[in-house]
């Protein structure tokens, strides 16, 4: 059953590469933004490094945003930098041209070697341009701000519950929830 491996794979990925990341939610909810929209953005071939650049430029966690850059791969790219190139064409106020699509696919799917792949990608890039940027940049920064709150959020959540459920320490650059922290009243050396 590909679903549940597939399943079980995005679920193994999400507790143990992202919730148990040691460092804090802002950062590891932030790295997760940023891989997102670059992911979303159609830098194929680059991604993985603007993704570690952009993390480091914005102090974010490098490792948990890399992987996003997966999610734009031959078999993906058509239907997301299809619905992309979509939106920005209307948003443009222009025209959707199918023929011109399929030719930005086409190269972006391409085999050979590298060069040739970037070059044939860059060359057919230029006809749709605009509208495909402007639509990704659009859909990236939605999914971006919706993935930094949903990720900061869990891991929060996920953080207290294994606090309150495991008894464990909390990962580096985390509170214990309110009720857990240490009692102010004691005497400090010094006074």
């Amino acid at each position: 059953m590909p679903y549940r491996y597939v399943a079980r794979k995005i679920k193994n990925f999400v507790i143990y590469r992202i919730l148990h990341v040691d460092d804090t939610p802002h950062r590891i909810a932030l790295g997760v933004a940023i891989g997102m929209f670059i992911a979303l953005t159609p830098t194929v071939g680059f991604q993985m490094g603007l993704t570690v650049a952009a993390a480091a430029l914005l102090r974010a966690n490098k490792a948990v945003g890399v992987p996003l850059a997966w999610i734009t791969n031959p078999v993906t790219i058509p239907p997301i930098y299809g619905f992309n190139y979509w939106l920005g064409a209307k948003m443009l106020g222009g025209r959707y041209d199918l023929h011109q699509f399929k030719g930005f696919i086409a190269a972006a799917i391409k085999e050979g070697s590298l060069l040739e792949r970037l070059q044939d990608l860059w060359n057919a890039m230029w006809t749709i341009f605009w509208p495909l940027w402007l639509g990704s940049a659009a859909v990236g920064l939605l999914l971006a701000v919706i993935s930094y709150f949903a990720v900061r959020y869990a891991v929060v959540r996920y953080r207290r519950f294994r606090h309150e459920h495991h008894g464990g320490a909390t990962p580096a650059g985390n509170q214990p929830p309110a009720e857990a922290k240490p009692d102010q009243t004691q005497d400090t050396p010094g006074r």
